[in-house]
Parts: C-alpha cells; structure tokens; sequence
C-alpha cells in the first residue's frame, strides 16, 4: 500500500500553478493543499514535541476534502449489506479512523520525497469528477494519479476514491477484507483493523 499511501499524501502537497474555477474539482484540491503545506512549514509546529498537535491540524484539513466515509463503505463492498446497522456504524468510524490516522502520519515522509505536482486536467460528469495529475519524485520517478471526486449536498467535492498507476485504493483494500472474511470472519476483519489502529477501542 506504500504507492497508495504516497498519492494520499500528495494530495496535501503545493501542486501547479495553473488558473481553474473557483469551484473546480481541482480549486478545491488546492485549496487543501495549500492550507496544509502552510502547516508543514509552520516554524511553531516543528519537532517531535509538537508532532501530535499537527498530526491533528493536518486531520483537520484531511477531513473537509476526503469522504471517509464513502470510503470505508466502498472498500467493503458486497458485505455491507449483510452489517447490522450496529455493524454499518462501527466499521464505518472504525476503518475511517484508521485511514485519517494512517496516512496522516505518512504525509511528513512523502512530502520530503517529492519534487513537483503536475495537474493534467480535470473531468466533470454530473456530481462525479476525476482529478488527474503526476507526482514527480526528487528521484525524477512520476507516478500518475487520479483522484475521485463527488460533490455533496453543501456543494464540496469530496475525495472517495484514489488510483495511482492503475492501483484503486477502494479496490486493493476491498479484495484484502473479501480474502480475510472468506478465510476467516468479518469479526476477524474488525479484529485485524482494530489491532492495526493503536486508538481503536
């Protein structure tokens, strides 16, 4: 998941200068990225003695641009239906946490491996948008990404889905939890998501 992980964090990277619509799909990408880069610069949140107050900052922002909880039902796919509503809701906050927690730890790390951030372009159908753009490397490696998008009912876009290199994160994720419910349990699923997720219950 190392290759997923660097495009979620890529997202709360300096990106282009290219003009788009206050509005876009991709205005609103920057805006994220733009308002966390100005915390991983911020001179009073540096050192490890203050690496838990931006981590939270940093989910903050996380929070307002990626749908966690599309997500979390995505990636579990065709057993969702069969959760209680008991169930539907602790995997939800469950899973969603580990991802805020788990990438947001990881942006430190991927941000002082980048170079640049291209935008290729966005496209727009209905409430659903695809944001592509490459990630280049201090190495000078570039990793093309797409970034899935859908506009709520406030009229935000929201992240649900990311693909780098033809990689889904949804997917990778929901064909690891069909292989442990089909070998195991879901109860061994929450076991293994909890036991990976230090501030699970």
């Amino acid at each position: 998941m190392k290759i997923v992980s660097f495009a979620l964090a890529a997202l709360m990277l300096v990106a282009g200068t290219a003009a788009v619509r206050a509005d876009s799909p991709m205005a609103e990408v920057k805006a994220t990225t733009e308002n966390i880069l100005v915390l991983l610069k911020d001179p009073n949140l540096q050192g490890e003695s203050k690496k838990a107050e931006r981590q939270q900052l940093v989910r903050a922002q996380m929070e307002k641009r990626f749908a966690w909880d599309q997500s979390a039902r995505a990636c579990l796919g065709r057993h969702w239906t069969r959760r209680t509503p008991e169930e539907k809701t602790e995997f939800t906050k469950l899973f969603s946490d580990f991802l805020k927690e788990t990438y947001s730890d990881k942006i430190a790390t991927y941000y002082n491996d980048l170079d640049k951030i291209n935008y290729q372009g966005e496209k727009l159908i209905d409430d659903y948008a695809q944001v592509k753009l490459v990630l280049t490397t201090k190495a000078k490696i570039d990793h093309p990404v797409e970034y899935r998008m859908q506009k709520n009912a406030s009229g935000d876009w929201k992240v649900y889905d990311v693909v780098i290199e033809g990689i889904s994160l949804v997917k990778n994720y929901r064909d690891q939890f069909d292989a442990i419910i089909a070998k195991s349990s879901y109860e061994e699923l929450i076991q293994e998501i909890k036991a990976k997720h230090p501030s699970a219950p």
